[in-house]
């Protein structure tokens, strides 16, 4: 008889190998959204010393572009700069994982085989696959933030008081962390209230924390003068903050039930689990699970559909359940549970497959990239990122149909993108061939009638309304798709190498690889 010490040891070894297997797989052939291109532009913007929300659209903090800048110059017009950016990524993932072994070993009295297998269940949810390649700043902005965390709860000690220079070093690391991505206010506040509670229980003392505040209230001052400076200071808390709230009207609050399978699962089970991973007398542990649940709770208040937005909630839902799995369950019991989650999982696979067209994606991005002219406008769709060095025709080029959209139809910010007007001005030497799509009505299709009373309700609340309400509903319902005015695309354009990719004929015989 295997022993449930023995079979979780072979089970995750045999798991991981697979899991690892499969990340490589996901690594080389799975298609990345558009995220991935949008930071990467943006880090190259930056770089070329545009200021971001003066000088291009964005609506996240912006620490991670000037991280990144100086690799997308590194790799210039290189299509390894898509491989690269998952490198970058995965590093960011993998250090925010190592700083939550650390919390787990160090305060949580979690052993390694029950670290690892939490993240063998958290790698369960697929979209976790692929979340940890994609170079979004939540990336940067967890692995600043568990660091932090680690700091954090050696300064606080189990009431024993801490170093002063952990709580100065943990403060810094959660300055970084916001200074990548706004959405850590939520986690840092909650951690912010506990603070103040333990100063009022007198179990920690007023001084070192007052003085580690020092240093990262100068880098918000400093952060602060940069966006005045910059004359972006109205454009930072117009997009980064009050688009964001917006958006989520916008996108419509039946969103929220896209993901709700790798949203919730975990935190669920998690919730039947709880009371066992309490049930020992450290304060870390109720302080972590405080965290994540209200954190949770939060997110799915706002609507937040995302799977990187749910990592902190996943992963400590994780550590929970695999606490309880190595602690109390019976062995046969344990088989059944990893069998049928497994089954769950190649499911899902099966009746979601991965897209696979990355390896082509990365062909066509290296055809445009050695052929392009320099600050050439590329026009290309929603989920075809080629004009990664080029210059925007608008900044639509990322997110048409999505954010951009409403950021023009709520502060009028550049002007409406025309497909057909952006070819004739710009007369760009590569056009991606493919449908424009309305991604807010093509996203809510298959909730209209809930997405319509959530734009009534929305429309209310709009303080400046352009329109009358069933008008405003009928433009946020509507699908529409922009058509190529193909004669004139047949008299300037000729087809490339890489169907459906079109190219200039003037510009044609520069093209330096052979055509097949």
């Amino acid at each position: 008889m295997v022993s449930q010490s023995k079979f979780l040891k072979y089970f995750m070894l045999m798991l991981g190998g697979a899991q690892i297997c499969f990340l490589a797989w996901v690594f080389y052939f799975h298609y990345m959204c558009m995220d991935h291109a949008e930071h990467i532009h943006a880090s190259w913007l930056v770089w070329q010393g545009e200021v971001p929300y003066r000088d291009f659209f964005e609506h996240h903090n912006p620490l991670l572009w000037y991280i990144f800048a100086p690799i997308t110059a590194l790799f210039y017009k290189n299509a390894l700069i898509l491989y690269v950016s998952k490198v970058f990524a995965l590093l960011c993932y993998a250090g925010a994982a190592w700083g939550m072994f650390r919390i787990c070993r160090d305060f949580l009295s979690i052993s390694l085989q029950k670290f690892l297998l939490a993240l063998i269940f958290f790698f369960l949810l697929y979209d976790n696959n692929y979340l940890v390649f994609e170079l979004q700043p939540d990336a940067l902005m967890w692995a600043f933030f568990f660091w932090g965390l680690w700091f954090y709860l050696r300064f606080i000690n189990l009431g024993v008081q801490g170093k002063g220079r952990d709580i100065g070093i943990s403060l810094v690391l959660f300055m970084l962390s916001f200074l990548v991505l706004q959405k850590i206010i939520v986690l840092l506040g909650i951690l912010g209230f506990y603070t103040l509670y333990l100063l009022y229980k007198r179990q920690i003392c007023w001084k070192p924390v007052l003085k580690a505040l020092i240093v990262p209230a100068i880098m918000l001052l400093l952060f602060m003068a940069y966006l005045y400076y910059t004359n972006s200071w109205v454009l930072y808390f117009l997009f980064n903050y009050d688009l964001n709230y917006w958006m989520q009207g916008f996108m419509g609050d039946a969103k929220i039930l896209q993901n709700w399978v790798f949203i919730g699962a975990l935190p669920v089970l998690a919730t039947f689990s709880l009371h066992h991973f309490l049930d020992k007398d450290n304060i870390y542990r109720e302080l972590i699970c405080a965290l994540m649940f209200l954190e949770f709770i939060q997110k799915m208040l706002v609507g937040a559909p995302y799977v990187q937005y749910f990592v902190f909630s996943n992963f400590i839902s994780a550590l929970i359940i695999a606490d309880v799995v190595v602690d109390k369950i019976e062995l046969k019991r344990i088989k059944a549970a990893l069998l049928s989650a497994t089954l769950i999982f190649i499911g899902l696979l099966v009746f979601n497959p991965p897209n696979t067209q990355y390896p082509r994606y990365f062909t066509v991005q290296n055809f445009i990239a050695q052929n392009s002219r320099d600050d050439e406008p590329i026009i290309n769709t929603v989920y075809y990122f080629f004009n990664l060095y080029g210059r925007n025709p608008s900044y639509y080029w990322f997110g048409y149909g999505n954010v951009a959209r409403v950021a023009h139809y709520l502060y009028d910010v550049d002007k409406a993108f025309e497909l057909n007007q952006t070819i004739y001005d710009n007369m760009p030497m590569f056009i991606y061939l493919s449908q424009y799509i309305n991604l807010l009505g093509a996203s809510n299709m298959d909730h209209l009638y809930e997405y319509r009373e959530n734009l009534r309700d929305l429309w209310e609340k709009i303080p400046v309304k352009k329109e009358k309400r069933e008008d405003f509903v009928k433009r946020w319902t509507a699908l529409t798709f922009d058509q190529f005015n193909m004669p004139f695309l047949a008299r300037f354009y000729e087809m490339s190498p890489y169907y459906p990719l079109l190219i200039r004929k003037d510009l044609a015989n520069r093209i330096k690889i052979e055509q097949k």
